[in-house]
């Protein structure tokens, strides 16, 4: 019988990213008999037909073993690159869940081949990337990835659901050449012996100490807040700003590919002196402001307010302050998409753009996304609050709001 050692802290709660695969059906079975402490996220994509009954057979599971189960439901909108659309949904669901039940700690059942497959994937796209293959452990938006089966084979895992008569259900498209990964797996990676795997584990070692060792000497170039200043960089060559980029987005739990040739474009960008801003993925924006880089996600953009309900946990009203009483009259509300020509009327009585006053305050792009204006009941502007960098300390200004709730 195969034994198999996890190597986990058993004064820790774990949260099992549970597919009912083999694989992750395995590590269901280790924790248990291991007497790990631990609960089951699911995520239902809709998209086989197996699912209803493996759901079923999932959920009996659980309530024999009295598992907590976690299930969220979710369907693929129309012209999405479909596994990178199920990647973001399943870490994004992993990190609010292990948020929300405050279990930091996610353990994802990839094998050695998944291993080996990622690195020939990376490859064969002539990836530049952070890592090559998997990371044992990573942080992703707060929560703690964990890979306690990278060192076993998938032949491995099978064994052991065998052995111990452990159920499962099969992804047959995995066994769709038409996916590169299916293609590598089923070509390159089942057919290899013990020795060339053991080559190829030792090929990608080497090349991740010398990614290591590059990350190491771009790192003093990165700023806080986390990004940095393009005069320091355009010395770089492409490959040390592509990784530059990676390095930033990588910090920020963002995965989002970045070609050498946006890199070889971007580079042209950054000789000039003008603002720019690039979306680099849905709600994923790299700007240029004022000299400084960096890469933004936007959470929250759209709002609206009545302004006797706003919510306390993101925008707070000062009655010291002199505007104060201009604010909250009958019907006044706060909301987001400030348009560039709105005209705003100063304290001192000045009509400016909303696009002139965004400049002369030198707010960064993706600040002007979502930053709030107030109307009164007649949808008249009658307050934006001024830029600075620090914005809870504006002890003059009636609206204090926290960024973090918009951007990450």
């Amino acid at each position: 019988m195969m034994k198999v050692c996890l190597n986990l802290d058993k004064t820790k709660k774990y949260l099992l990213a549970c597919s009912y695969g083999p694989d992750s059906m395995c590590l269901f079975d280790l924790l248990l008999k291991n007497g790990y402490d631990f609960e089951i996220a699911h995520v239902n994509y809709h998209l086989r037909k197996e699912e209803p009954e493996e759901m079923k057979d999932l959920k009996k599971i659980c309530k024999n073993f009295k598992i907590p189960l976690h299930i969220i439901d979710v369907k693929m909108p129309k012209g999405v690159n479909e596994e990178g659309w199920a990647r973001d949904v399943r870490y994004n669901y992993f990190s609010k869940l292990g948020k929300q039940t405050n279990i930091k700690n996610i353990l994802i059942a990839h094998n050695e081949d998944d291993y080996i497959e990622t690195y020939f994937l990376q490859k064969k796209r002539n990836s530049v990337v952070s890592f090559y293959g998997l990371k044992k452990e990573t942080n992703y938006k707060g929560v703690n990835i964990i890979r306690p089966l990278l060192c076993y084979k998938k032949a491995d895992l099978l064994n052991y659901c065998d052995e111990n008569k452990i159920h499962y259900g099969i992804d047959y498209s995995n066994f769709d050449i038409s996916y590169l990964r299916n293609d590598i797996r089923k070509n390159i990676v089942s057919k290899m012996d013990n020795e060339e795997r053991k080559k190829i584990l030792n090929d990608i070692e080497k090349e991740n100490k010398k990614i290591s060792e590059d990350f190491e000497e771009i790192s003093k170039f990165i700023e806080e807040p986390i990004g940095f200043l393009k005069n320091r960089v355009t010395g770089l060559s492409t490959y040390k700003l592509q990784l530059l980029l990676i390095k930033i987005l990588e910090i920020k739990g963002i995965y989002c590919p970045i070609s050498q040739k946006f890199v070889k474009q971007f580079k042209e960008i950054l000789l000039k002196e003008k603002n720019w801003h690039k979306e680099l993925k849905d709600g994923v924006y790299l700007c240029v402001d004022y000299g400084f880089v960096s890469i933004y996600e936007l959470v929250k953009r759209e709002y609206f307010y009545k302004i006797n309900e706003l919510p306390n946990t993101i925008f707070k009203l000062n009655p010291n302050a002199i505007l104060y009483k201009k604010i909250i009259g009958e019907g006044t509300y706060i909301k987001s998409g400030l348009k560039t020509n709105e005209v705003y009327v100063l304290n001192n009585g000045v009509k400016k753009k909303i696009r002139r006053c965004f400049i002369d305050w030198k707010m960064p792009f993706i600040y002007r996304l979502m930053w709030p204006g107030i109307y009164d009941k007649n949808g008249n502007l009658i307050y934006v609050p001024h830029y600075q960098e620090k914005i809870l300390n504006q002890s003059n200004s009636p609206l204090l709001f926290n960024l973090n709730n918009f951007i990450k």
